[in-house]
């Protein structure tokens, strides 16, 4: 069987995985037209920040490729495939064939025509490559930066570029985090950016980029406002990189089956390029973040090697921190905006303290929360989520953390850990069963355990 991926990030790395623990024999070529070795996406800004160094890129370890037996072709871009030959064809004019096909291209910047974009200094920030780049025109002094784009690429980089010692304006068109925060939660976010030295504009769009001899000079803003900068970084939005999509059925992303079958029952599409059954929505969505692609790469290559497993769902999930103060939302946010009424909202904050908690239900199930400052439960929120429990009897009580959140949580972790005996994963060294059981001593305890808040 030969396995062709075409992308090499969260999801590639999961299917290959999956692929080669069920299949030892078939082969698999992974194409991506970055040349780096597999790397983390998300860690790039925290790169740019020097928080990390480059030792801590690399997603997999160097000789990862080698130990899962995997063909790459690094710095090669799939220009076109032929669904009905099943070949894929490069820019360096070559073909390859395939079996078994997965579309793993992710997402691309998208940006309104904004004339100057073509000045030396103004980039994206969605790569290494970009990220390294960056540096080097910092390193060279040029250290007045403007982020267009208040999503979480925009202000990831605007924090990532402060730290790592420029000075940053944020332009926004509406308010910040605007898709994955409500708007209390927006004013927190913005109030503490500023606090941090951040400039954060909000409510203006740029309408040129200015240059002088081919290099970027500035910005001017729609109310003529104008800032002088070095660097221009466009990031006002992604969209699923649809371009090798051809006569696959797409939607909002390339839309598949719960098995991640396209409409051609031997390619597949996973990560942010696919449109997957939205959990609480309960309907089709694309929800791009890291962990999602990882988990539809893993099962999608499960299914490409014949072993079938059923996806139950993706979450929207975002999670950043800013100055020491941690930002989470997950599922729907803004029940406002959503097509259909009927949602409920409870909300516990302490804006001094920089602490908000808002919970969205809906027909006694939770739908969506937004932690800021104070993340206590947030996991337990996310599975409630994920799982679409009916939690009535709860509802009240979580976020004050009263005796029947903790009563639920008790009697949910008894069922699922006592009498199981559990074998160790395949990587790890014991070959022993695993007994877990339900620690009543160390759950009283946690119930006694009064949080400052």
């Amino acid at each position: 069987m030969d396995y062709v991926i075409i992308g090499n990030s969260a999801a590639a790395v999961g299917a290959a995985e999956s692929i080669r623990r069920v299949d030892k024999n078939g082969s698999i070529i992974i194409i991506g037209k970055e040349k780096e070795h597999i790397y983390s996406r998300p860690l790039i800004a925290h790169l740019v920040a020097k928080e990390v160094g480059d030792e801590r890129i690399p997603y997999r370890p160097p000789g990862f490729y080698e130990s899962m037996r995997v063909k790459t072709r690094l710095g090669e871009k799939a220009i076109r495939v032929d669904f009905k030959d099943q070949k894929v064809f490069l820019d360096s004019g070559e073909e390859v064939t395939y079996d078994r096909l997965l579309l793993a291209t992710g997402s691309k910047a998208v940006f309104p025509p904004i004339p100057g974009r073509e000045l030396k200094g103004v980039t994206v920030f969605q790569t290494y490559a970009e990220a390294k780049a960056i540096m080097e025109m910092l390193q060279a002094g040029k250290t007045r930066v403007v982020v267009y784009g208040g999503g979480l690429v925009g202000l990831s980089a605007a924090y990532g570029l402060q730290k790592g010692g420029a000075d940053v304006s944020i332009i926004a068109r509406r308010r910040v985090l605007g898709h994955v925060l409500d708007a209390e939660g927006s004013a927190i976010v913005e109030s503490i950016l500023k606090k941090g030295g951040l400039n954060v504009l909000t409510g203006r769009t740029v309408k040129e980029i200015t240059g002088y001899a081919g290099q970027v000079t500035g910005v001017v803003l729609d109310n003529d406002e104008k800032l002088s900068c070095d660097i221009v970084i466009l990031a006002t939005g992604v969209a699923p990189n649809l371009e090798l999509a051809g006569d696959l059925q797409t939607n909002q992303g390339i839309v598949v089956n719960q098995y991640f079958q396209t409409n051609y029952s031997n390619v597949y599409a996973a990560g942010d390029v696919a449109e997957t059954y939205d959990i609480p929505r309960g309907a089709p969505r694309v929800n791009a973040n890291w962990p999602n692609a990882h988990e539809q790469g893993r099962i999608a290559g499960k299914n490409m090697a014949g072993k079938p497993e059923s996806y139950q769902g993706s979450l929207g999930m975002n999670s950043v921190s800013f100055y020491g103060v941690p930002v989470v939302s997950t599922g729907i946010v803004n029940p406002e905006t959503e097509p259909e009424s009927g949602y409920e909202v409870k909300i516990r904050k302490n804006l001094a303290a920089n602490i908000y908690q808002k919970l969205v239900f809906k027909e006694n199930r939770l739908k969506g929360a937004i932690f800021i400052g104070d993340l206590g439960y947030c996991g337990t929120v996310k599975d409630l989520i994920k799982s679409q429990l009916l939690i009535g009897v709860i509802k009240d009580s979580i976020l004050e953390e009263r005796y029947q959140l903790y009563g639920f949580l008790r009697k949910k972790r008894q069922e699922k850990l006592e009498g199981r005996n559990i074998r160790w994963p395949e990587s790890y060294s014991s070959p022993r069963k695993y007994h877990k059981s339900f620690n009543e001593e160390t759950w009283t305890e946690r119930e006694r355990d009064e949080r400052a808040w």
